[in-house]
């Protein structure tokens, strides 16, 4: 019969051998929750910066939209005439007859104000103002109004951020001389 060589007993070098190896394993996990919390980091912040822009498009939508209905724009208040949306409650406004516009279709959890603020001069005298070809007069100049038209957007509910614009308005009205 041939006999088996004899097993050595074991040494010191095969343990430091597997802690050597378990020392590895702890520092290639610790890396790997780095980068995952990273990722995870900068998803957020993309889908932040995506929320802004968003509703900076939005706001800026919402705002042209206001702008062109001349019924939004009320000649007979003061400085500081506030223009609020239909049922609006809000103890600054003065009038509350903005029409909803299309545009302003919030998400759950996203809160959309807009208003429509008269500025001063209450009366513009010789402002200018250039007209669309279609409406075009041999005046260079006309009496305006000057109204703000105020959109924000607040995502914070949802951690998300806010955004807010403000647009001036020169509104045409009649000379009186």
């Amino acid at each position: 019969m041939e006999k088996l060589p004899a097993l050595s007993p074991p040494t010191a070098s095969h343990g430091a051998v597997l802690l050597l190896a378990l020392v590895f394993m702890l520092m290639l996990a610790i890396i790997a929750s780095t980068v995952i919390q990273t990722a995870i980091l900068q998803l957020r912040m993309a889908g932040h910066d995506q929320f802004l822009e968003e509703s900076l498009h939005k706001a800026q939508a919402i705002a042209t939209e206001l702008s062109l209905n001349p019924d939004n724009f009320f000649l007979e208040g003061g400085v500081g005439h506030t223009n609020c949306p239909v049922g609006d409650q809000n103890l600054n406004c003065d009038r509350s007859q903005l029409q909803t516009p299309g545009s302003a279709v919030a998400p759950t959890g996203v809160e959309i104000d807009y208003r429509v603020i008269r500025q001063d001069p209450l009366l513009w005298r010789g402002f200018p103002f250039r007209e669309a070809q279609d409406f075009a007069s041999s005046s260079n100049s006309f009496d305006a109004a000057i109204f703000e038209i105020d959109v924000r957007i607040d995502g914070s509910e949802k951690r998300l951020g806010s955004a807010h614009i403000a647009q001036g308005i020169a509104v045409r009205v009649p000379a009186f001389r």
